[in-house]
């Protein structure tokens, strides 16, 4: 049986994508965090840092930006990145991702998602993330203990 934690348990897939993300600073609509590139993300051919994985970085931190911005969860619509220059990102590189909140409307907000090399501070990559929904960030209910009558 599920706990109603356990759907907020990062999968498989975003553990491995977000391990090594350090947490510089974070304030309301803002998250700026350091990420070695780790060698288990590169693509196979170039040598540099996947596609793939910049993707899934702009999904989770764009995310939590919005929701940095007392923002209910909300599911991803659009997503586009743009690849500035991916061999930026080579096996351990140190990368600066900043992401901002661009705003809210209704049920929709957007963010900005910067990837730069940390010690040339050239554009790896940037993404626009568009998210909507309302979902509720409720606590987890505290579990209950049947008692039978005496």
């Amino acid at each position: 049986m599920l706990s109603s934690s356990d759907h907020l348990s990062p999968s498989f897939f975003e553990g491995f994508a977000l391990r090594g993300i350090r947490v510089l600073r974070i304030h309301p609509g803002f998250i700026h965090c350091s990420y070695t590139v780790p060698p288990g993300l590169t693509d196979a051919t170039t040598g540099y840092l996947a596609a793939g994985a910049v993707v899934a970085l702009v999904d989770e931190i764009g995310s939590a930006a919005s929701i940095s911005d007392d923002q209910n969860l909300k599911v991803s619509v659009d997503m586009p990145v743009a690849f500035a220059d991916l061999s930026e990102a080579r096996p351990g590189d140190e990368l600066s991702i900043t992401a901002r909140a661009l705003g809210h409307k209704g049920a929709y907000s957007g963010t900005h998602v910067l990837f730069t090399n940390a010690d040339t501070g050239n554009v790896v990559a940037e993404g626009r993330h568009s998210l909507f929904g309302n979902m509720k960030k409720s606590p987890p209910k505290p579990a209950t203990a049947h008692m039978s009558k005496m």
